[in-house]
């Protein structure tokens, strides 16, 4: 079997690799964009109705916990630059569109992106990977109560731990203090004035999402595998369609080439899966040659 590998490296050039998915990078990511105002816009929206008496609370929270479950993606496409692409001049859009999609979240786009960065960088590294917890936890439900310790005292710890290596990643989390605080802040005065609501439509709803999307973005993606490019990210299935995972099925080529746009990955698989293959990519032989909203490969 690693025979045939090195064959296929040998045919499958890491230029040529190259080639081919930069064939994919620089577009602007439009459908981010409308996501990260639209779904901002419906959490005010269901804001607005459940406190007019106009929505049941129940329901509210339900609405709000899916258009929550959004609020992170857009965030993420910005922490990539997707959302200005090439475009010098729109540089903005990363950190305004992805600082507004996340208030349901309460989080700040520039901590993420200080974070999120340095999991690309030491994905799996059990010192240096603000993932690692949650993403090699012993369970889904382990990793779904363990993302919560990205945030609090936890955080900071890690902080302290990393910024000692790298003290520009420590400037970009204090970049992000501001907003963290404002977020803290705001949540107060609200709880206060709308106890229940603040309870149904952003505690609750905050909580489960981050609780999903350490399951999907970091644990099974990346679980019990090491480190290492093409290593230390797999394909992956529960049998839901993968639009409703947000296409988490398919992350490795997120981490393979992170230029490329979310809603372009599927074509940049097509294109790269031989690639992916040679090298040997945990389940890439699995996947199909098309890639549509199924599960992507068997169970």
């Amino acid at each position: 079997m690693d025979k045939l590998i090195n064959e296929e490296t040998k045919e499958f050039s890491l230029e040529e690799e190259r080639t081919v998915a930069r064939s994919f990078m620089g577009r602007i990511e439009w459908e981010m964009i409308l996501i990260g105002i639209g779904q901002c816009l419906v959490w005010f929206s269901l804001w607005f109705l459940v406190v007019q008496g106009t929505l049941a609370l129940w329901l509210g929270c339900v609405l709000s916990i899916l258009s929550t479950s959004w609020s992170y993606l857009p965030s993420h496409a910005g922490q990539h630059g997707h959302l200005s692409g090439s475009n010098k001049n729109l540089e903005w859009l990363n950190g305004f569109i992805g600082q507004i999609s996340l208030i349901p979240l309460a989080q700040s786009h520039h901590i993420l992106k200080a974070l999120h960065l340095k999991h690309h960088a030491h994905t799996n590294d059990p010192d240096r990977d603000p993932d690692y917890k949650h993403g090699q936890a012993s369970s889904a439900l382990a990793a779904a109560v363990m993302v919560h310790g990205n945030t609090g005292d936890e955080v900071l710890k890690t902080v302290e731990r990393l910024s000692k290596d790298d003290p520009k990643f420590g400037e970009a989390i204090s970049k992000g203090g501001p907003a963290g605080l404002l977020f803290f802040s705001a949540q107060m005065i609200v709880a206060v004035v709308y106890p229940l609501e603040t309870l149904l439509l952003w505690w609750l709803p905050r909580k489960l999402i981050v609780s999903y999307l350490g399951i999907v973005f970091s644990y099974e993606p990346h679980r019990n595998l090491p480190v290492g490019r093409y290593k230390d990210t797999r394909f992956w299935t529960n049998g839901i369609p993968r639009f409703l995972n947000h296409s988490m099925q398919i992350h490795v080529m997120h981490h393979m080439y992170p230029r490329i746009c979310h809603f372009d990955e599927p074509k940049a698989i097509e294109a790269l899966r031989p690639f992916m293959i040679a090298r040997g990519i945990p389940n890439a032989e699995k996947i199909p040659e098309k890639i549509s909203f199924n599960p992507i490969i068997s169970a």
